[in-house]
């Protein structure tokens, strides 16, 4: 950079500052800033020597420490308002340099906004002072708070100037007296000053007392700027380290084409977008993509974009004297001298009971002079407040099936996995189907591979499945396949339908066109008595589609308050919808039981739990699975409208002996006197009770380290008839012993 400057043969100084600039290439913005400071150095000078006229003498001890009799009396002297140093005392030895010199400052700072136009570059301090509608009193005062933060020589100077070496910061006193000649002027300058006024309205500057004393005159306290302005005034963009985990700035190049949307919402946020002053609300949840149209929508238009996270925000630890205000006016004043879009996410951290933000934010946001989005995880309107700036309203729902198959083509192209199963069984966002992959890739790059298969997706995909059903359901890793489950012919037959009825829902509702007015959800009934495998079933279902399966907790929640076993169903019904889940009603007799008269409030309300989870089964989007040992107790309304109501009958001699066979595993170390046959007629157990006695035979024959045989499995029959209550009254282990 080469500075076209002419300067006076007086003034050394912006001679030197000239050829400094030209031999250095200077940014134009420290020329800039270097040339105000030179400006203000003018009033510096006669300021102190008007304290020299008064009495200060460096060459004192004691100075600032007592008040002699000589200065009291000039005190005295002096009409009120007269300032610190009686500036009202003419000097005119000094007015013929002072002016020829502030005459040359001000040619050499008009060559560089000059040089700066020409060059297309922006002056940061003209920039500040224009965003933020500083006056010219403004600007003086902020540069004599940064004259302190990057040379010391103003710490002495200033210290000298308020008799006291350790104040080193500016005094309002100071300030004012410093730019101010007449009591008028002082007057004028003590009002940039007031909390409303540019200055402290976006914390350029703060006031602050020192030590602990405690209700200091405004007038005496300190001014310091704020550090994020000195580092911009010097051409510093980089966010300070305290402010990372809640303002991120963005400059990345995406548009709206680079996004996964419809053509009529791309079109439609492509032309509200154009308008300077356009105002949005973006409801949706995690990975729905409100940052990234965001970002679109500000680089479109040729903004960056500035994020201030109000959740990160509200956890920041924030030092004793800041609140969350202080950080929020910083934050919104970044968004202003990036001349950027003002993206603020987590918008219901900050919000109060009444869903109102707070006033100062609501105005910082409404008065911002570019583009503004907000940005929540539920739809919000504003009410009770003025604003002038109509409010466009956008809710991200979980994309439909078309397109969250566009997200994992997107990120699966390098590979050869078909993702039509995956975008239909996990209704996940864009961000989630990513997250997804990456959990994918790295189960892969674990067992040394480079991509992942099919299993690894589905188990990235279930990972991204919303944790909160944890609190009222619980999570069965399913374990049993269809080779384990034995059951007649019917049932079996009508499990495998259940299973193909999701495997080929893409090319039924989909291809076929089968969704208009058809719910894609499966609700289904088994009914057996305990032990006939109604669980197991559900496992096996569960493994088959590769879904997680939670078993509801009834404990967890049927509630004896009121409104609160519907709220917890509403929690459980929200949360696996997320992730096609299937959920397992255990004994379901006691959560869709009949309905029954209603003779008391009591009735009325157990009656609307019953309706309401009809309504939400109905619903569904996924598979329920109600299980239940007596099926006469289910409500009438319920079995009406279920997809698949499976009978699980109590297994007969032959099916009994499959179970039997299948109850011990092949490492199990088995007897030949074992007698599948003989155990399947003589003795009527459930499936269940067959398995548990399979399970203490095997502890029996390992605690005599012997193989299993059938002595062992008649005494595991025996424990199974002692805790159903029964006798059992059978010669057969004789024959064993």
């Amino acid at each position: 950079m080469k500075l076209n400057v002419t300067v006076g043969r007086h003034n050394n100084q912006i001679t030197q500052l000239a050829n400094d600039c030209i031999m250095s290439d200077l940014n134009y913005d420290l020329a800039y800033l270097q040339a105000h400071l030179l400006r203000l150095d003018m009033p510096l000078r006669l300021a102190v020597r008007r304290a020299r006229q008064a009495g200060f003498d460096p060459n004192n001890d004691f100075q600032g420490l007592y008040i002699s009799e000589t200065e009291l009396d000039r005190y005295l002297a002096l009409a009120p308002g007269a300032g610190l140093w009686d500036t009202q005392l003419p000097l005119p030895e000094f007015d013929d340099a002072y002016r020829t010199r502030y005459g040359e400052i001000i040619s050499y700072i008009q060559s560089v906004e000059a040089d700066a136009e020409r060059d297309g570059h922006r002056l940061r301090l003209r920039h500040i002072a224009r965003q933020l509608d500083l006056t010219a009193d403004d600007v003086d005062i902020l540069l004599l708070c940064v004259a302190a933060a990057i040379d010391r020589r103003y710490e002495r100077l200033f210290g000298y100037l308020q008799d006291d070496i350790t104040r080193r910061d500016p005094s309002v006193y100071l300030v004012i007296n410093l730019l101010g000649q007449t009591i008028e002027q002082r007057q004028r300058i003590q009002g940039r000053l007031i909390a409303d006024a540019p200055l402290q309205q976006y914390a350029l500057i703060q006031p602050f007392t020192e030590g602990t004393i405690q209700d200091v005159p405004f007038i005496r306290q300190m001014l310091r700027a704020d550090s994020r302005v000195v580092s911009y005034l010097q051409g510093i963009d980089t966010i300070p380290t305290g402010w990372q985990s809640f303002v991120r700035c963005y400059d990345s190049e995406m548009t709206l084409d680079d996004l996964i949307l419809d053509d009529t919402l791309r079109n439609s946020l492509r032309h509200q977008s154009r308008d300077p002053y356009a105002f949005f609300y973006f409801s949706g949840g995690y990975g729905s993509g409100k940052r990234s149209i965001a970002r679109a929508v500000a680089y479109e238009n040729g903004y960056p974009l500035v994020e201030v996270d109000l959740q990160a925000l509200k956890q920041a630890q924030l030092p004793r004297d800041i609140t969350i205000q202080d950080l929020l006016t910083v934050a919104t004043r970044e968004a202003v001298l990036r001349q950027a879009v003002l993206l603020v996410t987590n918008w219901e951290a900050l919000l109060d009971d009444d869903k109102r933000p707070p006033i100062r934010l609501w105005e910082s946001i409404l008065s911002h002079p570019y583009p503004v989005v907000l940005s929540g995880h539920q739809p919000w309107e504003a009410f009770g407040t003025h604003r002038q700036r109509p409010m466009l309203r956008l809710t991200l729902d979980v994309p439909d099936y078309q397109a969250r198959r566009q997200h994992w083509e997107f990120y699966l192209q390098d590979t050869s996995i078909n993702p039509a199963e995956l975008a239909y069984k996990f209704k996940l966002t864009g961000g989630q189907i990513r997250d997804a992959i990456n959990t994918a890739y790295d189960l892969a790059a674990w067992r040394g591979e480079l991509t992942p298969t099919l299993d690894d997706l589905y188990a990235g995909s279930r990972a991204q499945s919303n944790r909160n059903l944890s609190e009222l359901a619980i999570k069965i890793t399913p374990r049993y396949t269809w080779e384990k489950i034995i059951l007649p012919p019917d049932p079996m037959q009508q499990l495998r339908e259940i299973a193909d009825r999701l495997k080929h829902a893409i090319q039924v509702y989909e291809e076929w066109g089968f969704e208009g007015g058809i719910a894609r959800g499966l609700t289904v009934l088994f009914a057996g008595q305990s032990g006939t495998g109604k669980t197991m079933a559900a496992e096996v279902l569960a493994n088959d589609l590769g879904l997680e399966i939670f078993k509801i907790d009834l404990s967890s929640v049927v509630s004896k308050y009121i409104g609160e076993t519907e709220k917890n169903l509403a929690t459980i019904f929200d949360e696996a919808t997320q992730s096609n889940a299937i959920l397992f009603f255990d004994e379901a007799d006691a959560l869709f039981g009949k309905r029954t008269e209603v003779n008391d409030s009591h009735d009325r309300y157990a009656n609307i739990e019953v309706g309401y989870l009809l309504q939400r089964l109905e619903t569904y989007d996924g598979i329920g699975i109600l299980a239940t040992n007596l099926r006469q107790n289910i409500d009438e309304a319920f079995t009406r409208r279920m997809d698949f109501l499976v009978d699980f009958p109590f297994p007969e001699p032959e099916f009994r002996e499959r179970i039997w066979r299948v109850s011990f595993p092949h490492n199990a170390p088995l007897s030949n006197d074992v007698n599948f046959t003989i155990l399947a007629d003589r003795y009527r157990l459930s499936g269940g009770n067959i398995k548990n006695s399979a399970l203490a035979a095997a502890f029996f024959a390992a605690s005599e380290e012997s193989a299993i045989a059938m002595r062992h499995v008649l005494m595991g029959v025996r424990r199974e008839y002692q805790k159903m209550g029964k006798l059992l009254e059978d010669d057969l282990a004789l024959d064993y012993r």
